[in-house]
């Protein structure tokens, strides 16, 4: 499995262990999107498949416009709109729709992921996904992981609470990784107090989160394939 494409096993994980699906339906899901992945790649709108893209926005963007197209439409309705269905479905996903229900339920997909190779623009940095961000924020219902009880402005994009997304082990340590830092186990949401406190804070009031924050996580790390101890995760993270 590449790194690249962790969105497609989250999403079989997330059909076989949180939905229930049978291999039946879930080969009907997955051979939807790979149709409509096969489509857009002859029309040159992406390269391969629908999880490379990470970006949620992006997301939509694509989906607007194939309900748009004319010819998808018809091949649509030729399939029994199976396609618009499989779409819709793995939209629902992405966005995260009813994680919050599913909270406790997350750890059940975690897994190993090897990592990105570096991609290169002005800067040199590992790719990483918005999608998981907005998972992961939707999963714990918009609360910070470091006190739930923080307050925060409501977000005009989301109509809940602002929340952020944090990797853990910042990506910048991805080199001494083999397995992905992108993945729901490194993702915290944070209100943006605690996570420019991460950033900026003094040392000590960090180690107290980081220790928070391991205990909480290390057994969702080894899972992923992060077997870290709590000096190694805050050396990392610091």
């Amino acid at each position: 499995m590449s790194g690249l494409y962790v969105l497609k096993e989250y999403y079989t994980q997330y059909l076989r262990k949180i939905r229930g699906n049978s291999p039946s339906t879930i080969k009907h899901y997955l051979g939807a999107l790979d149709t409509i992945s096969a489509y857009l790649a002859e029309q040159r709108k992406i390269k391969n498949t629908l999880f490379e893209i990470t970006d949620l926005n992006n997301l939509q963007i694509i989906k607007e416009d194939l309900f748009r197209d004319s010819n998808f439409i018809d091949k649509d309705e030729r399939g029994h709109r199976m396609y618009s269905a499989g779409l819709n479905n793995y939209c629902r996903f992405a966005a995260g729709d009813n994680f919050v229900e599913i909270q406790d339920l997350i750890l059940l997909m975690d897994i190993a992921v090897p990592r990105n190779d570096l991609t290169i623009h002005t800067i040199e940095e590992y790719k990483r996904s918005s999608i998981l961000k907005t998972q992961t924020i939707e999963s714990v219902g918009y609360l910070c992981e470091i006190n739930p009880q923080h307050q925060t402005f409501i977000s005009e994009s989301t109509n809940h609470p602002y929340m952020e997304g944090h990797h853990a082990i910042p990506m910048k340590m991805q080199g001494q990784f083999l397995n992905s830092l992108d993945v729901y186990a490194n993702i915290i949401c944070l209100c943006p107090i605690c996570h420019r406190q991460l950033h900026y804070g003094l040392c000590n009031d960090k180690v107290e989160m980081l220790k928070k924050i391991h205990y909480t996580r290390s057994e969702r790390l080894f899972q992923s394939g992060l077997k870290v101890s709590q000096s190694e995760f805050i050396n990392l993270a610091i």
